[in-house]
Parts: structure tokens; sequence; C-alpha cells
């Protein structure tokens, strides 16, 4: 049912006016039901086990499939039958009529036919890779070539980088390398919403990505999906990133998330997109915090490993991001760099 449902999610409004792109195709193979939705800039394929009476196949709108399937209990046994026009759905005492679609009016499904580059990597490190920039990857699609996740082999592995012109994330996969080396493979937002949720089931072990110079696939275990490309390079980021220096202090994750949740509860009411004050000065092993705008409102030092010294500014969202005290840490640790002692 959580298939059905995925396969229903890929459906935005702008697809929903091409009455093909609503309606998924449901394949009995053996024993296996094979789900395939496709949109056109992305597909979706999954295998589900089934009990099939009859080899077949049929078309039924995704969204109605899902709406229903997700009424029934997560144990319950469905069975469809198809009827021509119409195809009829049991379950317990329950009947409905659904309508179908001719299977040849569905368009095809894209596949990958040049490969240009295959990595295989486990579902855990592939989540935490495309799941960690995502953050950064802007709404406004008006630099579209920043509009989805750019991944590519460095000398420390699978990067993936996500910028909006405001922020830059950038997370490794270290020890991983063969998928791309040029700047063209950039995967769409969209797309990486649907591999995080299929990344969800722990039973995917491992993934494989493979890529054309227009495609990406990501396969495993009960799935495939492949999604198009946005037709772009991305841009040198690289120049962006500050050089190594010595000036660097290293924090717990959820010490320094406390510390920001009390910065934020500290800050005037002037708008959800304020700037938090970091300083650090070895001998003084810790990090201070503060409002970047008003000092002294606020001096929140937490325990740190130092050298050098540093003095920046970073934004946080405070409507989202730090508003709750509970929100768990994403990381273990974190460590800041300043490019020099007073930048």
């Amino acid at each position: 049912m959580a298939s059905i449902a995925l396969a229903a999610g890929m459906l935005d409004a702008r697809l929903k006016k091409a009455p093909a792109l609503n309606y998924a195709r449901l394949a009995a193979e053996g024993d296996r039901l094979v789900i395939t939705a496709n949109v056109l800039d992305s597909a979706l394929k999954l295998s589900l086990p089934a009990a099939t009476e009859t080899i077949g196949q049929v078309a039924l709108r995704s969204e109605q499939l899902a709406a229903l399937a997700a009424s029934f209990p997560p144990d319950a046994k469905i069975t469809i039958d198809d009827d021509g026009p119409m195809a009829s759905m049991r379950c317990g005492r329950s009947r409905f009529r659904l309508p179908t679609l001719p299977i040849n009016v569905l368009p095809s499904t894209p596949t990958i036919k040049d490969e240009t580059g295959r990595v295989t990597l486990g579902r855990s490190k592939l989540a935490a890779l495309l799941s960690k920039p995502a953050f950064a990857v802007p709404s406004d699609q008006a630099r579209f070539n920043l509009h989805g996740l750019f991944l590519h082999d460095t000398a420390e592995g699978l990067t993936a980088v996500a910028a909006d012109g405001h922020r830059l994330a950038r997370v490794v996969a270290p020890g991983i390398s063969g998928l791309s080396h040029d700047r063209r493979l950039i995967v769409p937002k969209q797309a990486i919403k649907i591999l995080l949720k299929l990344l969800g089931g722990k039973d995917i072990e491992p993934v494989t990505l493979r890529r054309s110079t227009a495609l990406l696939e990501a396969k495993s275990l009960g799935f495939s999906f492949v999604s198009k490309l946005i037709d772009a390079d991305f841009p040198a980021y690289e120049r962006l990133v500050p050089a190594p220096s010595d000036n660097w202090v290293t924090v717990n994750g959820a010490a320094l998330t406390r510390a920001l949740v009390r910065i934020a509860a500290a800050m005037p009411d002037e708008g959800h997109l304020q700037l938090v004050g970091l300083t650090w000065a070895a001998p003084e092993q810790s990090l201070r915090l503060c409002i970047a705008r008003a000092p002294d409102v606020a001096d929140d030092p937490i325990e740190a490993g130092v050298n050098g010294q540093g003095r920046l500014a970073v934004q946080i969202n405070t409507s989202r991001s730090y508003s709750r005290s509970s929100r768990p840490s994403a990381f273990a640790s974190m460590r800041a760099r300043a490019r020099t002692a007073a930048s």
C-alpha cells in the first residue's frame, strides 16, 4: 500500500492535466505484482510479492488506487480483476469499480542505453549523501542549474553539492567513485524527494546508481527509479569553499543544537532569518555563540576543541530550524573553519 502511495506521489498539479500520466501500470508477473508509474520526467517501477491467478496487466488511476488502498488495514488482502473498460477491486466485503486506460496509450518508460557511470553503495550511506545537503536546494526555479543536487567524483569520493546562492552544502561518501567526472549530473529536487522515500525501506541493500548523459537510475531489491537530469552545468562551487586554515573549532552536534535553540529563543522578533555570531580563540577551549546584531543580549559558550581563533556569523531560520527545543541533532560533531582569524 505504501508502494502505491509512492507511485501516486510522483504526480503534481501540472502533470495531472495529462490523463495518461495519472495512471499506473499494474502487471501480474508470476508471483510478483509490478507497479510502474511514469510521469515523463521520471519513472518508478516497484515489484511486490503477490498471488497471481492470471498473468496480465491493467492501467488504473494511481491516486484513486492509493486512496482506496490506504483506507484498508496494512495486512489486508486486495484483489484486482481486469474487466475491460472497468476493473473490479475487492477487499473483504468491500467492492469497487475503477476506470481503466488502454496500456498502449501509456508513455514508454525511459531507460539508460549508453551508460557512462555506475556505483554501488549501501542504503544508509546513499540516504545520508542525498538528504544532508538537500536543505540547500532552492525552491525557486529561476536558476534551473541550481534546482537539484549535483553528484560528481572527487579525490575524496562521491560528492553531493547543493547551493541556493546564499548557502552551500557539500557531503562526501568516501571511497566511492566511478559515477561522474563532469558537471552535468544534476538530479532534480522532486527526484531526490522520491529517492529518499524509497531509501526509507530498511530491506533495500545495496543500491546501484547508473547514469547516461540525460538520465540517472537508482536500482535495488524491489524497485528501480529513473529520472531525467537537469540539462545544464553546475557552477564552479569550489571557488566558494574556504581554503584550509589553522583556525578551526570542533563541537558536539547535540550541544551546538541546544545552544542554537537558546540563542533563537533570545532573539528579538525581527523576522525568521537571523544571524548567529560564532567566536573562538585558543587556548580557551570553548565556542561562544551570540546574536550577531545584538551581542550584548546573549552570550552562550559551549565546550569545544579549538585551534587558532575565528569570528564569523551564520544565518538560521528561527521559524523552522531551531524553534523546538526537542529538535534532534543531525550530526555527532561539527567542525567550523575561519578563512582568517578575523573573518
